[in-house]
């Protein structure tokens, strides 16, 4: 029995550690980086980076940033049709006062392991909250779908309108 696409969804989203981003330089040039993340309950995804990656400059100046979540390639029945998950998102910075930033940073220790607690006291990492606004899933040839509904969690069915 194959699985529904919001199981698909799902597992992708389990079985991934790291998200790719696509965010814009000062000059408006685009930049491609990745990031390991965490993804709280209301579907806001976190990252920690060092103000020495050049992605971070891009978010503090423009704090816009499309992420795409991949299925492994090793796993890929069709290379052409690889799932993918992709949001547009505002970006947010967590300040180390704000009263999460600390509860995140354990959270994101239980998941990645002792290197947090070695990344979390240096001074240029800085932790980014990456709200969905807008979002599409794509299962192979045929099956794509846009997110809807209160934190993007209804697949809507893209339609070939020919």
């Amino acid at each position: 029995m194959s699985k529904s696409p919001e199981d698909v969804l799902l597992q992708l989203i389990d079985d991934v550690a790291t998200l790719h981003m696509a965010s814009i330089r000062p000059d408006g040039s685009p930049n491609l980086s990745y990031a390991p993340f965490l993804l709280d309950e209301n579907g806001a995804y976190y990252i920690f980076v060092s103000q020495l990656a050049s992605h971070t400059e891009d978010l503090l100046t423009h704090p816009t940033v499309t992420i795409m979540l991949s299925e492994d390639e090793k796993n890929t029945r069709q290379i052409f049709a690889r799932t993918r998950l992709t949001y547009t998102c505002s970006v947010e910075e967590v300040l180390r006062e704000d009263q999460y930033y600390q509860n995140l940073l354990d959270l994101m220790a239980k998941k990645f392991g002792n290197i947090i607690n070695l990344l979390r006291d240096l001074p240029d990492f800085i932790l980014f909250k990456l709200v969905p606004k807008e979002g599409r899933f794509v299962m192979g040839f045929g099956q794509a779908y846009i997110l809807e509904g209160e934190a993007l969690q209804r697949l809507k069915p893209i339609k070939n309108e020919d």
